[in-house]
């Protein structure tokens, strides 16, 4: 039976929070050991409460930490083989606990102004009174950013679109085209086709035939609520709010394990 109908049957019966807290004390028993060990180790640290890291990745310090200094390092070397990231305003949009983002000024250089928003108040939060050197706001789950027009050199989103509405996937495009400078960079990732075997057949269908797909078991923007965009809507959004492809990169299965979709384009 696929996951996806056993999320609809909790659901249904109001048990998927339940769920949910199970699944995070289970994860916190079984990290107990090399948590504590981490924490050891590394006392300096700054590292958000378990349950905003279970929420926004998982509850694996050592993971946390370290895993988001690879992937700032992925995103940096990707964007520079078309823009320059030097002097330039860069935003993590929906950064969550600030994972990559709080690598960033290490990877990509200090000569750059670091930028990151979320629609969540406890991680701006926390972020904000343990990451020095960003500026941090507060959004919401729909337009408007708390920005001027063409603010940003680069705006990249990690798995941001993947927890948003079709609507909301046509409002942000805007929002994002509007405060990107010219010739600005969005980088966003996506559940591509690697990740349709999680849809059911009519599901299915209705992707292969370029249309989105929505999984809206919890509120929208919660890691639950959860969108899969086909190579074709991904293209045609982009069209219709007058920004350029410059890359896209179809996600694979790594250790068994779908990676999303990439997306590169130019204002």
């Amino acid at each position: 039976m696929k996951k996806i109908v056993i999320k609809r049957f909790l659901t249904k019966l109001y048990l998927l929070p339940i769920v949910e807290q199970i699944n995070f004390w289970r994860q916190k028993l079984i990290h107990r050991k090399e948590n504590k060990k981490f924490k050891q180790e590394y006392p300096n640290i700054q590292l958000p409460p378990d349950f905003y890291i279970y929420e926004t990745f998982q509850l694996n310090y050592h993971k946390f930490y370290t895993n988001g200094i690879p992937t700032a390092t992925w995103l940096y070397n990707l964007v520079s083989k078309f823009k320059t990231l030097e002097h330039a305003s860069i935003l993590d949009w929906g950064c969550g606990t600030s994972r990559v983002l709080r690598h960033l000024p290490a990877v990509a250089g200090d000569t750059n102004h670091y930028f990151g928003c979320d629609y969540n108040p406890k991680y701006v939060d926390w972020c904000a009174k343990h990451l020095k050197g960003i500026n941090f706001q507060l959004n919401q789950v729909t337009p408007p950013l708390p920005y001027k027009n063409e603010q940003f050199d680069l705006v990249y989103g990690v798995s941001i679109f993947t927890h948003l509405s079709e609507e909301q996937h046509y409002n942000w495009f805007s929002e994002l085209y509007r405060v990107l400078k010219p010739e600005g960079i969005l980088f966003i990732t996506t559940h591509g086709n690697v990740h349709s075997f999680k849809l059911t057949v009519k599901e299915l269908q209705k992707f292969n035939s370029g249309k989105l797909v929505v999984h809206n078991f919890k509120k929208e923007g919660n890691r639950l609520y959860a969108t899969y965009q086909p190579e074709a809507f991904m293209k045609q959004i982009g069209s219709a709010n007058k920004f350029e492809v410059l890359h896209h990169i179809p996600g694979i299965l790594t250790n068994n394990r779908p990676q999303q979709d990439v997306w590169i384009f130019k204002k």
